[in-house]
């Protein structure tokens, strides 16, 4: 299928993780993030809005995964979106009286962003996405810088505690360590129909199916003589799931992935579509169950 694109509404939706200390890593999610605990059996919570029943991360258990495997191929981090700039603020602040360490602190142009680490080590990015008339652009594309983020300016003006994360939070996009940076960009732009938004970012694709600014980043891992592919026993990412908006958007994106030959597993009854990415990523396409609008 020539130039085929996913629907522009597609939405990246949750991420799940395989991690070796279960409840130490349940618990960081809740007390420190402020994830509700959506529901938790066999081994693996799922985490996020509990009043919306809305998964944003997947906790799996897995006490024999391989410690230092996540810091490979696989997961670079996972960006959550804060509605408001207040929200971020409150998160920042209470960090702070945590004395929980942030890694770094940026404003991307078209976001503002802190950074910090889980108890296993997997990078979390937390942000307020800029109004789109602020966003950098150059030539149609969204062109991102990295500059120091004033924290102590945001705390000045902020009132109120963070007592959990806000309703309206949500993945804002994950980004990836791969095996072959060009190998992968042409995976995910010929078979799942995703364009480069910004390419300035040195060996970073930044990629979108719409225009939001991106919905995954993909870098070139450093080898470092591991293996670049993930294995059942590695830490860090399991899947990625993705919400497509009709059956019929998902039957175009089944023909286009037949078209290719590419290997994937389809469930009709479950409407999903489940594949791997040439680092060995798991991805989900599933067409989730929408509320009537009257």
């Amino acid at each position: 299928m020539v130039n085929f694109s996913l629907n522009p509404n597609t939405k990246l939706t949750s991420v799940a993780i395989k991690v070796k200390d279960f409840d130490r890593m349940l618990s960081f999610y809740q007390q420190v993030v402020g994830f509700d605990l959506i529901n938790e059996e066999n081994d693996m919570a799922i985490l996020g809005i509990g009043s919306q029943k809305r998964k944003l991360l997947g906790l799996i258990s897995t006490p024999d995964g391989v410690e230092g495997s996540n810091t490979q191929t696989g997961l670079n981090h996972t960006s959550f979106v804060f509605p408001t700039r207040d929200d971020l603020a409150r998160f920042i602040k209470h960090l702070m009286l945590m004395n929980y360490p942030i890694e770094g602190e940026s404003d991307h142009g078209f976001c503002e962003s802190v950074y910090i680490s889980d108890p296993e080590n997997n990078r979390l990015e937390f942000s307020w996405d800029k109004p789109r008339d602020e966003w950098p652009m150059v030539d149609g594309k969204i062109d991102g810088v990295t500059k120091e983020l004033n924290i102590q300016k945001r705390l000045n003006r902020v009132e109120g505690e963070y007592t959990s994360v806000p309703e309206e939070t949500k993945v804002g996009h994950v980004h990836l360590s791969v095996s072959d940076l060009e190998e992968v960009y042409q995976f995910y732009a010929e078979k799942l129909g995703f364009k480069i938004q910004d390419d300035d970012f040195g060996s970073t694709h930044l990629l979108s199916v719409n225009d939001y600014h991106h919905q995954l980043a993909i870098n070139e891992a450093q080898s470092n003589g591991v293996s670049p592919v993930i294995h059942e026993t590695d830490l860090g990412v399991d899947h990625v799931t993705f919400d497509i908006p009709t059956m019929d958007d998902l039957l175009l994106l089944k023909e286009n992935l037949e078209s290719l030959g590419c290997d994937f597993y389809y469930n009709k009854g479950k409407r999903i579509i489940g594949l791997y990415d040439p680092s060995g990523i798991h991805l989900w396409f599933i067409v989730f169950k929408k509320e009537n609008k009257k």
